[in-house]
């Protein structure tokens, strides 16, 4: 988690604002990630954040990819 991450959440969390995490053990996050990568592309988002989206996607598939016994649906 990057710092600008821990403080968006932080800020959501004062402002009462939902938050929805994914973490990558998650089967399906990876593919959720590149739906709203998709969809930031199409949306025409600021190029930094869809790096950004590409970064994390990146992190997600290298992660499940090293531990496969810990990737599973969601409970």
């Amino acid at each position: 988690m990057t710092p600008k991450d821990k403080k968006i959440i932080e800020d959501a969390e004062k402002a009462g604002i939902p938050i929805f995490v994914l973490t990558a053990k998650d089967l399906l996050a990876a593919d959720i990630i590149r739906s709203y990568g998709f969809a930031c592309l199409t949306n025409h988002c600021p190029d930094e954040h869809i790096k950004g989206v590409a970064i994390r996607m990146r992190e997600f598939h290298s992660w499940k990819a090293k531990n496969p016994d810990k990737v599973k649906l969601p409970d």
